[in-house]
């Protein structure tokens, strides 16, 4: 049962953890405000290989659902960061980053009450309505802006 947003940015980061373990993934707003130091902050030294995901607390809405009671949601940001690489129409970074955005997608779909039973009504299917590429530093990133409404029972 969650006490707050901070046990459901944990269930997300758990959901990404498990299919990706080498990933960094922070479930706080860890990014600095210093773009360039990006690209280290999602680097696994294991391999080199720069993947990461910040899940951060975006608002905190609600509305009346009938005289008395309150339906809270929480829209939270799901961020991913991915090093670029060309290659050709084959073998790409675009092509890897499409996969895992969808792996997560269908992780994150298929929990629709974050097993939060009882305190999470479900949320609205993650959106990544911009995916684009950024300059970090030295590094090239795939950075993917994705957003997940969690709707809260009273």
């Amino acid at each position: 049962m969650p006490n707050n947003d901070t046990d459901i940015r944990l269930a997300v980061k758990t959901i990404i953890k498990n299919l990706y373990p080498n990933a960094q993934v922070f479930a706080w707003n860890a990014l600095s405000h210093d773009i360039s130091e990006w690209a280290g902050m999602f680097r696994n030294d294991k391999d080199e290989l720069t993947h990461g995901w910040i899940i951060k607390t975006a608002a905190a809405t609600a509305q009346w659902k009938n005289g008395k009671r309150d339906k809270k949601q929480l829209p939270i940001d799901v961020w991913g960061f991915y090093g670029f690489r060309s290659g050709n129409e084959a073998d790409n970074s675009d092509n890897e980053f499409a996969e895992i955005r969808e792996a997560i997608y269908e992780a994150i779909k298929a929990v629709p009450t974050l097993n939060f039973s009882g305190t999470v009504e479900g949320h609205d299917l993650l959106q990544f309505p911009v995916i684009t590429t950024l300059e970090s530093g030295e590094e090239t990133l795939h950075f993917a802006q994705g957003r997940l409404v969690v709707h809260l029972c009273c």
